[in-house]
């Protein structure tokens, strides 16, 4: 396993950003990213200038509706999302499948109209099997913030109903904002990192949404290993968590580490661990799905600073 800090969803002066493509991806290597995705609004106009020399990047786009913003990155055909509703989003959605598309659902607690019209996600999905990932992480991490616990709920309501949906940040970068704590997703990608492999990646349930600090882990059962996105047997079973509190450290934030949460189903934590933990014994239960969060204050305030996407058992 190796995860990579990547940026998905990221925006250039061919829609309302002030980087070029070029631009952008460079500050992308300064920021020390393994890999972006170019998400302009409603055009794939700059994904013709990504150069895989500076950095590996996936073309992408967001769908800017009236009802919601959806990203959609790497699909191998055109799908006019223009008339999409909420009554047809889920025909839409498959079209997406299809052209083999991965989906997210962008900053769903982001305020409205009159400050982003159709920022806040209204759509009504039915069929939530078609949406690969949520970004349970939006822009900066403070106190003021208050979209990432909504997020970080309504994702966990939906794999309470038996979904396996990844985890995503969304820094949703425009241009040079002023100094803050961005975060990004971490991707399980092995070598050198591609588009292709990245895809796979959040297809497969291996990503996850943090500040900055690395989080993952595995479960380990009669030698036989599940890494995130997997399903595991029931019974007893070992978790084995990496945690490095040091990675992509921003030594201006304000940040103290506590513990280290297993989280089950109905968001209920059913362990603490210290952050120098490494390895915890549980019982897995039918029907479920297992996390990893990493907890501490920012600014005072206690919070989820790295959420891992779930594990899951029958």
């Amino acid at each position: 396993m190796s995860y990579l800090p990547c940026e998905l969803h990221c925006h250039t002066n061919h829609s309302d950003g002030g980087f070029s493509v070029n631009e952008l991806q460079n500050a992308a290597k300064e920021n020390g990213l393994s890999l972006i995705a170019l998400t302009d609004h409603n055009t794939f106009s700059g994904c013709s200038e990504l150069d895989e020399s500076i950095i590996p990047a996936i073309s992408g786009i967001e769908w800017t509706a009236y009802y919601g913003h959806i990203l959609v990155l790497g699909a191998k055909s055109f799908v006019d999302w223009r008339d999409a509703t909420p009554k047809n989003i889920d025909e839409k959605l498959s079209e997406v499948r299809k052209s083999e598309g991965v989906i997210g659902i962008a900053h769903p607690f982001q305020l409205g109209s009159p400050f982003c019209t159709g920022g806040r996600y209204e759509f009504d999905i039915k069929n939530y099997e078609n949406v690969d990932y949520i970004e349970v992480f939006h822009e900066g991490f403070s106190s003021d913030n208050g979209e990432n616990e909504k997020a970080l709920k309504f994702w966990s309501s939906l794999l309470d109903e038996g979904y396996h949906i990844a985890a995503a940040y969304g820094r949703d970068w425009h241009s040079h904002k002023p100094e803050g704590i961005f975060g990004c997703t971490y991707v399980d990608i092995e070598g050198k990192p591609t588009a292709e492999k990245a895809l796979n990646a959040i297809k497969s349930g291996k990503t996850v949404a943090s500040s900055g600090a690395k989080l993952f882990f595995e479960i380990e059962q009669k030698g036989k290993k599940f890494t995130l996105g997997e399903t595991a047997k029931l019974g007893e079973a070992k978790i084995n968590i990496f945690c490095d509190v040091y990675a992509r450290r921003n030594e201006k934030s304000n940040i103290s580490y506590s513990d280290i949460q297993i989280v089950t189903n109905r968001s209920e934590c059913i362990y603490k661990a210290q952050i120098n933990e490494k390895e915890i014994k549980l019982n897995l239960k039918p029907n479920s799905w297992y996390r990893a969060e990493l907890w501490g204050k920012l600014d005072g305030e206690e919070m989820p600073l790295a959420v891992t996407s779930a594990i899951y058992t029958k």
